[in-house]
């Protein structure tokens, strides 16, 4: 595990911030489907995630989508709420 750690150039934190975020937005659409209003909470903190890792990768297109994704989770949860 420590050699495959040190081949990688990428740091273990902005790994972690790419996959736990990937995650969320997965899970949060199993929550959106099973109709759970906390489905956009976590798309919000998954696309976060997602857009703040794709600066880092200098993916700007996907960094662009995650944000504007981000609003719209937004939009959503207060339409839920109302």
């Amino acid at each position: 595990m420590k050699s495959w750690l040190k081949n990688n150039s990428e740091p273990l934190n902005w790994r972690l911030i790419g996959w736990i975020g990937a995650g969320l937005v997965i899970f949060g659409y199993y929550l959106n489907a099973n109709e759970y209003i906390a489905s956009w909470l976590i798309w919000i903190v998954g696309n976060i995630m997602v857009g703040i890792y794709s600066i880092y990768k200098k993916a700007y297109s996907t960094a662009v989508m995650s944000f504007i994704l981000t609003i719209m989770n937004i939009y959503g949860y207060i339409l839920w709420l109302s």
